[in-house]
């Protein structure tokens, strides 16, 4: 090190610039002192109880330091203070990569990203404002039994996550709790999450463990928000033509009401979500509550660049009578809330009572690629209430959607 230090020093005394090494040393002893600072000023925020100095720093101090040192560097030489700068990050990948350990900045900005969204959650749930039909956003619990089987509720969380929306998927392991499944649970875990980071996906990612179904529905529903915010809707998933977590779904139905959550219910076919370009929504006279909320829906999913070629299109079955006033009222439902939705995409289609409206939107949708039809309390009511999930075999991903609150579009 002497002799390193002397060859530098001869060679820019040499060069006939003293002045020149009483700056490049500044760099190094300002890069040391702001980077110690730094630090400090972290680790306040990162609260990490293994973190105990024997000399503790006001934050507001280490910050003013840190700030200070990088000041000064660039007032001295700002050249100089660019290539101090490099060295030092260029120091600290060498020798992280050549360390057994694997802690570094990387865990310090790990606990300062905790503290601030524990944070801005706990301020988020005790602010203090009237809640708005108007401020409504998608918070969704996804609860499934075949995460591995099949992906379509994790694409539609990753969709409705993108930008507009929070979601929460939780992979429900049917089992008792023990140390086997616990771990066979975390494993799971792990895997859910390198799928999700491999498809740029946001959505927050969560296993639960129990022997019964309705219990584990009961452990989901009373998931706090990742937003701050509480849950406001339960995505389901099954596969066309197996009833059994079907049956289940519908007969905890008063569970999901009790938690005033909407409910989705996404029925899977082979061709899943095709080519990601048609999007169909089907209203009906009984629709008037789950017609906003399957619009807002499909406007959000085709925000995702999946979708970047999709387009939507509403398919309204009404009497006779009515069909130029309901036309009328879905043209300016959509345009006074700017929606991406061309009148001549929004078709209303006479029904008669002796129609089969199941077997018309087999006829019209049988090539969508998402289509999105409402149900209401009264349907899974009845004896056999899996019946208005049933009879769409010919088509595509059906999402079945119930709301307990009309949304407001604006």
């Amino acid at each position: 090190a002497t002799i390193l230090t002397s060859i530098i020093a001869f060679f820019f005394v040499l060069l006939g610039d003293v002045n020149a090494v009483a700056e490049i040393i500044s760099m190094f002893f300002m890069v040391t002192y702001g980077s110690l600072c730094l630090i400090s000023f972290l680790q306040h925020f990162a609260a990490d109880p293994a973190y105990r100095p024997s000399f503790k720093s006001k934050w507001y101090l280490s910050l003013l330091g840190a700030v200070m040192c990088i000041y000064l560097m660039f007032k001295i030489n700002t050249p100089y203070a660019f290539a101090a700068i490099l060295v030092m990050i260029g120091l600290y990948f060498y020798v992280s990569s050549r360390s057994d350990s694997k802690k570094g900045m990387a865990s310090i900005f790990q606990g300062v990203i905790y503290q601030l969204s524990r944070t801005l959650q706990v301020f988020l749930q005790k602010a203090d404002k009237a809640k708005s039909d108007e401020d409504w956003r998608p918070a969704v619990l996804c609860l499934s039994k075949d995460s591995f089987e099949r992906y379509g509720a994790l694409d539609l969380m990753k969709w409705i996550s993108h930008r507009y929306g929070f979601g929460t998927f939780i992979h429900f392991e049917h089992a008792f709790f023990s140390k086997e499944s616990k771990t066979a649970a975390e494993e799971k875990l792990e895997k859910l999450i390198h799928i999700a980071s491999t498809s740029n996906s946001n959505i927050f990612l969560e296993t639960i463990i129990s022997p019964s179904n309705t219990a584990a529905i009961v452990q989901a529903i009373q998931q706090p928000g990742i937003s701050g915010k509480p849950n406001n809707m339960m995505l389901f998933e099954y596969k066309k033509g197996e009833k059994e977590w079907l049956s289940h779904i519908v007969d905890n139905y008063s569970l999901l009401k009790a938690a005033n959550y909407d409910l989705c219910i996404l029925a899977s076919s082979d061709r899943g979500f095709g080519y990601h370009k048609d999007i169909h929504i089907w209203i009906q006279k009984e629709d008037f509550e789950n017609a906003s909320l399957m619009i807002l829906l499909s406007y959000i999913i085709l925000g995702h660049s999946d979708w970047k070629h999709g387009e939507i299109k509403i398919y309204a079955t009404f009497p006779r009578e009515h069909l130029a006033r309901e036309q009328e009222q879905l043209i300016k439902l959509t345009s006074s809330g700017r929606l991406p939705i061309s009148a001549k995409n929004i078709r209303v289609i006479a029904i008669e009572e002796d129609m089969d409206r199941k077997q018309l939107i087999n006829g019209y949708s049988m090539d969508a690629d998402l289509t999105l039809i409402g149900f209401h309390e009264q349907n899974i009511l009845k004896e056999d209430n899996l019946e208005v999930f049933t009879g769409y075999e010919q088509m595509g991903n059906i999402l079945f959607v119930n709301t307990l609150t009309s949304k407001f579009i604006r």
